[in-house]
């Protein structure tokens, strides 16, 4: 639909008292003058707690000026503000908001998503007072930038904050800017692209969630925080973890290039652990018994031995499925040739291959056997006596 040219016509609030909680714009057309005619709508929706704005094109500059006769000073009930892949042809000239930080004052919830977001001016940041929730994926951000974004004071309530795909490069800086976000739990930075990991950092004090998927990290080193309940590093080059997390309760570790299980002392509250697609041959009862506490282990897809040290474990263990939730479809054998492709639950080796020691034993007992018989035949016809002759 195209609003750009939308005029509101005027009711009487007493006339319409609309139950709407939820407003959506999908591939809409908006101006200045159209987006301060829609904050009319405010008035005959007093339940709406949602707006959403996906895939518009906004042809304007934000000058979003209401005149004094509108009076629409907030966002009434609404809480909840996504903006998704909008679209601003005079992007470059666009003004900073400064006319409408007094309607965002009480929202909770903001998304704002692959819109060329660079910059949240800290005036305006520190306008938004009630908000706990803000995701700024797919956007532009840089650390020089988000240090004005995070400056003192700014988000006093936020909880979450994701920055996912932006162009971050120094974990270090990052978690050294958001020190200021005092009530800052859950923090996703996944998909950037950051430079090695150092081995101290500094976090907000209440870090919770970490998530560091897809960001080409090699190592993992104590610039983690150790208050994560939550890790997910997922999609990296890692090939080992021994990184002692002790409030740690679930770790994503998905594709990266672990050939072995994590040592489970590492993790005494660990209840999760998602390990999939990574080079792991094996693992055992000690292995997953180093885990006191751990509930669900998710490692279909790796590149599994079917040892008979792992298929007896496998046999010996009727109740896997109900700690491997991805048992048995996602566990097969890559070696033996023989085996390769079956599943780890119906593969079934030879019994030369499991008993090698018993069938080394019972060769040379027999070969001792038949020395000892024909050392005893020898003597009885004087075997010794016909080879001298012989000789």
């Amino acid at each position: 639909i195209n609003v750009a040219n939308f005029r509101f016509s005027e009711l009487s609030a007493e006339e319409i008292n609309s139950p709407m909680k939820k407003l959506a714009f999908r591939n809409a057309d908006l101006t200045d003058e159209s987006f301060n005619e829609l904050l009319k709508l405010l008035r005959y929706t007093p339940e709406l707690s949602q707006a959403e704005f996906d895939d518009c094109a906004l042809d304007g500059v934000g000058d979003f000026q209401p005149s004094e006769s509108d009076i629409v000073r907030e966002l009434g009930k609404v809480e909840t503000l996504i903006i998704r892949r909008l679209h601003i042809p005079r992007f470059y000239s666009f003004n900073d908001l400064r006319s409408v930080y007094s309607l965002l004052e009480k929202v909770k919830r903001i998304t704002v998503e692959n819109s060329k977001v660079f910059l949240v001016p800290c005036e305006f940041s520190q306008r938004l007072r009630s908000l706990e929730f803000l995701d700024l994926s797919e956007n532009l951000m840089v650390e020089e930038y988000l240090r004005n974004s995070a400056c003192e004071g700014a988000w006093p309530s936020l909880q979450t904050l994701i920055l996912s795909q932006n162009y971050l490069k120094s974990i270090e800086r990052t978690g050294e800017i958001l020190l200021t976000l005092k009530n800052l739990t859950d923090l996703d930075i996944s998909r950037n692209s950051f430079r090695p990991m150092p081995d101290t950092c500094r976090w907000p004090p209440k870090m919770r969630f970490l998530n560091l998927s897809s960001t080409g990290i090699w190592a993992v080193k104590m610039c983690i925080p150790q208050t994560l309940e939550v890790l997910d590093v997922s999609n990296n080059n890692l090939d080992s973890f021994s990184l002692f997390l002790p409030r740690l309760r679930e770790l994503y570790i998905s594709r990266n290039k672990l050939k072995t299980l994590p040592d489970g002392s590492l993790f005494p509250v660990l209840l999760a652990m998602k390990i999939r697609e990574n080079a792991l041959s094996t693992f055992s009862k000690d292995q997953l018994g180093s885990f006191p506490k751990l509930e669900t282990l998710e490692a279909g897809d790796n590149h599994f031995v079917c040892s008979c040290e792992l298929l007896s474990f496998t046999l010996g263990q009727p109740a896997l499925s109900q700690v491997l939730p991805d048992w048995p479809d996602s566990y097969l054998c890559n070696s033996p040739p023989r085996l390769r492709g079956q599943r780890v639950q119906e593969a079934r080796p030879s019994v030369l291959e499991c008993h090698q020691a018993l069938l080394v034993s019972g060769v040379c007992c027999a070969l001792l056997l038949l020395i000892l018989l024909i050392a005893g035949l020898c003597h009885h016809f004087h075997g010794l006596w016909y080879l001298r002759m012989m000789w």
